[in-house]
């Protein structure tokens, strides 16, 4: 294992932290810095907080959940969310990245807020901003520990319970019951079809993407900026939802929060997304939306080659760039196979694995699909597709 080799250099008033891991390669490795703007780094909260966080980052054991520097009291997987930073290989890239503490400060409740920039240079001298990370510490048993965004904007964000959905919302977002309701009724909906109680979860409401991601725990992220200005996602093993969508409505993602209930392991991409859609749509479309876009796009452009289904991971390019190939084809084939099993064959095929020759195989099992035959099979039915 690669030995932390830690040094630091006092300079006049300010501290520089840094830290190099050992590495195979000449350039790769983990840098630490606190800015010299960050005056109070020597405070004795302010030095604890700071080590456990360099230390975490240091040891590269994300979603650890025998993990010495989070609090679970209650998020089972507290750092869920620092997967944009990549905790687990930052010390085995063949660049160097740096992380420099830019800011800490006690917020409410008992909580320290610690912000962090993520960045690195490539071969040709160019700086690239990964991600600025917000992260939380509180004392707990008389000692600091890390915790997540998002637990610590439970106690500050306005809250509602609405059935078995427990509101947290941002600030700058408008409230609407009436779609929490609608997202209660399918909540009760999704547990008679999967026959289980109905789940109890929380759901984090922003306006949009920009909010919803400072949600998460970043200052900045790419995906903050993207055009629709839309984003969301589940988080399966936390039972909980964050929507930038503007709306307390988004059953796309509770659905997910059903396949991992009933089948406590990550499906195949196409199979997850595939009964996400089917029973919900995306943000963008419904179900039928999406297969009328899909069927007219075929419709123009009957030799587009759909047999590969590794190279599908983009947008339909049909001009509109809202139906991914992966959610809109995964979905027709699990709505192929409720057409034979019902919801007892959705729930086999979240027990498929994971790669793509798992995927055939279950195409196989429940359609008598080849995979050479894969092209043409879907161009035959979307011929003969009409809305259910």
């Amino acid at each position: 294992m690669n030995k932390l080799i830690f040094v630091i250099i006092f300079l006049a008033s300010q501290i520089l932290i840094y830290s190099q891991v050992a590495d195979t390669t000449s350039n790769g490795g983990i840098e630490f810095y606190i800015h010299e703007e960050v005056t109070n780094a020597n405070g004795e909260v302010e030095k604890e907080i700071i080590q456990l966080w360099q230390n975490y980052i240091s040891d590269g054991n994300f979603e650890d959940k025998n993990s010495p520097y989070w609090s679970f009291e209650n998020m089972k997987v507290p750092d869920e969310n620092f997967w944009a930073i990549g905790i687990d290989n930052l010390g085995e890239r063949n660049y160097k990245v740096q992380c420099k503490v830019i800011g800490i400060f006690e917020v409410e409740n008992g909580y320290w807020s610690l912000i962090s920039s993520f960045s690195h240079m490539d071969g040709s001298g160019e700086i690239h901003l990964d991600v600025i990370s917000a992260v939380y510490a509180k004392k707990i048993n008389g000692k600091y520990l890390l915790v997540s965004s998002a637990e610590y904007l439970k106690t500050v964000f306005e809250y509602r319970r609405i059935g078995n959905i427990n509101y947290y919302i941002h600030p700058f977002h408008k409230f609407k019951e009436q779609e929490a309701e609608q997202m209660n009724a399918f909540n009760l909906k999704m547990a008679e079809e999967f026959g289980v109680e109905p789940l109890e979860f929380d759901y984090f409401v922003a306006s949009n993407a920009r909010d919803i991601a400072r949600t998460w725990g970043y200052e900045y992220m790419n995906r903050m900026y993207n055009p629709s200005g839309k984003g969301g996602i589940a988080s399966w093993q936390n039972m909980i939802i964050y929507s930038g969508n503007n709306s307390s409505y988004f059953p796309h993602e509770l659905v997910h929060l059903y396949t991992f209930h009933v089948v406590p392991k990550y499906p195949h991409f196409w199979v997850g997304e595939g009964i996400a859609t089917f029973y919900a749509g995306t943000s963008t479309y419904s179900f039928q939306g999406h297969m009328q876009k899909l069927k007219e796009f075929l419709n123009k452009n009957p030799n587009y080659d759909l047999s590969d289904i590794t190279t599908l991971n983009k947008t339909i390019p049909n001009g509109e760039h809202a139906s991914d190939f992966r959610y809109v084809l995964g979905a027709f084939l699990m709505s192929k196979i409720y057409e034979k099993e019902g919801v007892r064959g959705m729930v086999e095929s979240l027990e498929y694995g994971i790669t793509d020759e798992d995927y055939f195989q279950l195409l196989y099992d429940k359609l008598e699909i080849n995979k050479d035959d894969f092209d043409e099979y879907i161009k035959e039915e979307m011929k003969n597709y009409t809305e259910q």
